[in-house]
């Protein structure tokens, strides 16, 4: 028996994406003289550019650089540690760290350990000195306490009647009216003559004689140079 092949189903082509549409001849022209003229060049001086900084390093800046590494800093390095590093470690160490550690060791820590059983030998010494501190301690809170009970509670009670009182009275009952009678009348004074004669004569102007002008600029103008820039970078390829 024979079975008849059936028929492959075609594969439809890949949907196209819309090209942008061509623009006049008048502009068209202008804008490819002008790209020819001035992309052409300067696209042609930075490949230039980038082939000379290409030779320059290969043949310039990497045997510059292997002279100074292998002929400068690395001896130089070298120096500075065996003529320089070494020696002056060397120094610290056993000229320096060495003899003070020894002197902390055998001078100053058996020093220190003697004065130390000095002071605890002088304790009861160290005992009447805190007694007798402690007492005079006590003195000095006593007469704080008469101090503060006697004179300077009275005096604290005539500042607060004789200086806070009568200012506490004055701020209430002067000032404070005082103050809100001159922002009352400066409120309803500069205030007003500053809104009625400076902002809303600016804010008028601003609203019929800069903004539809402005918006005018916009949709008339620069939207459409917008535009067109747009198409003729999308025609050369550039966007």
């Amino acid at each position: 028996m024979t079975t008849r092949s059936r028929p492959r189903p075609r594969r439809r082509p890949p949907a196209r994406a819309p090209e942008p549409e061509p623009l006049p001849a008048w502009l068209a022209w202008p804008i490819r003289a002008v790209a020819v003229v001035v992309v052409v060049p300067c696209k042609l001086a930075w490949d230039l550019l980038a082939l000379v900084g290409r030779w320059i390093w290969r043949y310039v800046g990497k045997p510059v650089g292997w002279f100074l590494y292998y002929c400068i800093l690395r001896p130089l390095a070298y120096a500075f540690y065996y003529a320089i590093w070494v020696p002056l470690h060397w120094l610290v160490v056993n000229v320096l760290w060495r003899p003070l550690a020894w002197l902390g060791r055998h001078v100053l820590l058996p020093l220190l350990t003697a004065l130390w059983h000095g002071l605890v030998a002088l304790k009861p010494v160290w005992v009447f000195l805190g007694r007798v501190l402690a007492e005079a301690a006590r003195g000095v809170a006593w007469a704080l306490r008469l101090l503060y009970r006697y004179v300077l509670t009275p005096l604290g009670k005539a500042l607060y009647y004789v200086l806070v009182v009568p200012l506490v009275l004055a701020w209430r009952w002067v000032v404070v009216p005082v103050a809100q009678a001159v922002a009352w009348a400066w409120n309803h004074s500069v205030v007003l003559l500053w809104r009625y004669l400076v902002v809303i004569p600016v804010r008028w102007t601003w609203r019929t004689l800069v903004v539809p002008p402005a918006r005018w600029v916009h949709a008339a103008i620069l939207r459409p140079s917008a535009e067109a820039v747009r198409r003729v970078l999308a025609s050369l390829g550039l966007r």
